[in-house]
């Protein structure tokens, strides 16, 4: 075998070690998570940012009435320049419940690359909660979401993550979602329980306001398009602040999913975009040799069919993904009770891969746009 392909191979099956050994760290991070119990009932401030989500703001502002919350709570939406209604809806039901507060950011203010982080920083200048929570305006949270997160804030705990899941019908860009998206709170939780976090999610983000402004906020992130959860996250860990995961599927967040494949991949690009600009380098390194890791489960197929490298190179690598994709599946559906996703991993897995790599390269390339009607979020 030539020394460059031998090289070549070593690469190969070193990136599937790596790959290996951090899905078994996520799998033991899956098993030491433990169910969250109620504590301390600390003042709260809900922050939902809106920008044209005329769809969804009922809906949205009925889930956030019924909460159960003992403690002193409100809401602070804040109305990101709308122009389909949402500001209307939203100023009438602020009216009616005092526990709502309307926030507006201005059509006369200019544009922004990152509008949903100048819309949240708006909301947390004016919240009066010790804890800040943040869930979208696309998101039904169950009655006991706030009681439950908000319980974990004992002494030492400085952010809290709750779980989320995929609404939808059964449609097949919503079912790849749904297993998707388990995979991904699977992971995020994994990263808590270890003391790592790596992946947050904004649907059902808690922090206290203290370690919010000593970490700076968002302060140098505005020219970023996304990262208004996990770079936030990263910043306040980097801080000092402790953070937890609240293990408790029925407080699982509901969100709308993207309702076409076209939606999906202009989402996807969307998230992606930042995968070079975290703070971390040590975590851009990892997310590079991951993604070119799946550019080689992409396109490995290539170099074997022309005899440049064994066959085994490329079909042994998925032959090794696979069954721990499983296990790390298996164990978190356990986890949140959501066995019926498994269902859909046998077409799903190989889709996943091809859109990892075209969000990656589309995402970097500014090849997305983001609007309601681009990625239906």
């Amino acid at each position: 075998m030539p020394f460059l392909t031998e090289f070549f191979v070593v690469c190969v099956l070193s990136g599937t070690m790596v790959y290996v050994a951090f899905l078994a760290a996520l799998t033991v991070g899956l098993w030491k998570l433990g169910p969250s119990s109620g504590g301390p009932t600390p003042s709260v401030t809900v922050v939902v940012p809106m920008h044209n989500e005329k769809t969804f703001v009922a809906s949205t502002l009925e889930a956030l009435l019924r909460q159960d919350y003992r403690g002193d709570w409100e809401v602070v939406c804040v109305d990101d320049r709308s122009t389909d209604g949402t500001g209307e809806i939203l100023s009438d039901w602020s009216r009616r419940h005092s526990r709502f507060r309307l926030v507006r950011v201005e059509a006369t203010e200019p544009a922004v690359p990152s509008p949903k982080k100048r819309a949240l920083a708006r909301g947390m200048d004016q919240a009066r909660g010790e804890i800040l929570l943040t869930t979208d305006a696309d998101c039904l949270p169950p009655p006991h979401w706030i009681s439950t997160l908000a319980g974990c804030f004992r002494e030492g705990v400085d952010v809290v993550q709750g779980p989320k899941h995929c609404l939808g019908d059964g449609r097949s860009c919503h079912r790849y979602q749904r297993l998707e998206m388990l995979a991904f709170v699977a992971a995020e939780a994994a990263g808590f329980a270890l003391g790592r976090p790596f992946l947050a999610s904004a649907p059902s983000l808690a922090y206290r306001s203290e370690i919010y402004r000593r970490s700076g906020g968002f302060h140098g992130l505005e020219g970023l398009v996304s990262g208004d959860d996990d770079m936030l996250v990263h910043r306040m860990v980097r801080s000092g602040g402790r953070s937890l995961y609240a293990l408790d599927p029925s407080v699982s967040v509901a969100t709308h999913p993207a309702d076409s494949w076209q939606q999906v991949l202009q989402q996807r690009a969307r998230w992606a975009s930042n995968g070079s600009r975290y703070e971390s380098s040590a975590y851009v390194a990892l997310l590079g040799s991951v993604f070119l890791w799946w550019c080689w489960l992409l396109l490995g197929w290539i170099p074997w069919l022309e005899g440049t490298v064994p066959g085994w190179c490329w079909w042994g690598v998925w032959a090794i993904k696979v069954p721990f994709d499983l296990g790390f599946l298996t164990v978190a559906a356990w986890r949140f009770q959501r066995w019926y996703v498994l269902v859909d991993y046998a077409w799903c897995f190989p889709l996943q891969v091809a859109i990892a790599v075209r969000s990656a390269i589309a995402g970097h390339l500014g090849w997305f746009k983001w609007t309601r009607e681009a990625d239906g979020g």
